[in-house]
């Protein structure tokens, strides 16, 4: 598992508590398991709190400065040795149990990349946007449309699941580091053709977001331009994925 953390010293105990008792559970499908947290340059006391913690197999990382979600992600990947590798926000807001079912996907049924989906039928999710959030949210999903990929209905679930060889020859390629990084690495897989599946997802948690829809927003749109822009030059490209990809 790889958990990006910023400022998530109110939480990060439990919640990481919780998942390491779920990863130690008997008859799971993996023989060994490990929780790289990154905490990405916090200025609360998230990093005093990763640094005591005394959980089975935590790999802790610092970062000097706040890089952005996707900065910590790429970091926490690089330093993850799982042949299967999942990633999800540090409140860990998704039932457990998907981790299971990715994991069984990726190492029994041959999948490179498998992602959480709030929109099908099946998933849970119970989490009140603002009217102001809502209309940033739907705003984003339409652009994401028109300027990279209509293929999928949620880029942004905060779960995802990657093969070892897949994750080691995609990570490096991103540049995105913020809530973009999401929609850039399925632009990558979906360019390569590798194999994606979703999953529904049922909500457990939620923390304090830390998105602001109307700053954070401009800032998506600008980062959506930047991959379209970066796709079209074959800034992507990668002889690995693509060998890999259908």
């Amino acid at each position: 598992m790889v958990i990006p953390a910023y400022n998530a010293a109110a939480f990060l105990e439990e919640r990481l508590g919780m998942l390491s008792d779920y990863l130690a559970t008997p008859g799971q499908p993996w023989a060994s398991w490990e929780i790289v947290v990154v905490d990405d340059g916090s200025s609360d006391a998230t990093a005093e709190v990763l640094r005591s913690l005394k959980i089975p197999h935590l790999v802790p990382i610092e970062s000097p400065h706040n890089e952005g979600k996707f900065g910590a992600v790429v970091r926490g990947m690089a330093a993850a040795r799982g042949r299967c590798r999942i990633f999800t926000d540090a409140d860990v807001p998704y039932a457990c149990e998907h981790i299971a079912e990715m994991a069984t996907r990726v190492l029994g049924d041959g999948a490179h990349v498998v992602v959480g989906d709030r929109t099908l039928t099946e998933s849970v999710y119970k989490e009140e946007l603002s009217a102001l959030r809502r209309l940033a949210t739907d705003g984003f999903k339409m652009l994401t449309k028109l300027l990279v990929t209509s293929d999928l209905a949620d880029t942004q679930c905060g779960l995802k699941a990657f093969r070892a060889d897949v994750a080691d020859a995609l990570f490096p390629l991103m540049e995105e580091r913020g809530f973009a990084g999401d929609v850039e690495l399925l632009t990558i897989v979906q360019q390569h053709g590798l194999l994606l599946l979703r999953i529904p997802v049922v909500l457990n948690f939620h923390g304090e977001t830390t998105v602001r829809p109307f700053a954070d927003g401009l800032k998506m749109a600008r980062a959506l331009a930047r991959i379209r822009w970066r796709l079209s030059r074959g800034r992507y490209a990668s002889p690995i994925l693509a060998g890999l990809g259908r």
